[in-house]
């Protein structure tokens, strides 16, 4: 048989004009076909797939619904006095080394420590802000105090 033969799959019933195989489903030509001439070429019937192919398409995207805070548990009440107090505290910390600059920032602290216990603010921030201030003063003190004996011996030590 000729590759310029007109032929007809046997699988899938595809009309071939040339080839050794089948357009349509790959199928290999037979080797002992007959060349039907006078019949009338059929045409291939589309394969359904088993499927139906996905649609794809943007998804629609609404306005994002925040939940509304509990009744009785706001931490808003004293929030800033609580982070304030943590944040002068921990300047109290930083800053005790710093020949007792840091003691304002204690007693900074503990005030806006108090105020933010005072108003009802729930979390354990200002408790923390407390501690830190109440650090930040010993040390600073401490430091101020080792400052002032450091001075006043070297400057009775330099009067003999």
């Amino acid at each position: 048989m000729e590759n310029n033969s007109n032929w007809i799959c046997p699988s899938c019933g595809a009309a071939n004009v040339s080839g050794k195989f089948c357009v349509n489903c790959g199928t290999a030509m037979p080797e002992a076909q007959p060349i039907q001439q006078a019949q009338p070429v059929q045409q291939a019937q589309p394969v359904q797939p088993a499927q139906p192919e996905p649609v794809y398409s943007q998804p629609v995207y609404s306005e994002p619904v925040y939940a509304q805070p509990a009744q009785g548990t706001s931490f808003k009440t004293g929030m800033g006095f609580a982070i304030a107090s943590l944040a002068c505290g921990v300047m109290s910390l930083c800053l005790s080394y710093c020949y007792g600059i840091g003691i304002p920032f204690g007693i900074a602290g503990l005030i806006l420590s108090g105020k933010a216990v005072s108003e009802g603010h729930p979390s354990k921030m200002p408790l923390a802000g407390k501690i830190t201030s109440i650090i930040g003063i010993i040390l600073g003190a401490i430091i101020l105090l080792i400052l002032i004996i450091a001075i006043a011996g070297s400057a009775a030590s330099g009067r003999r």
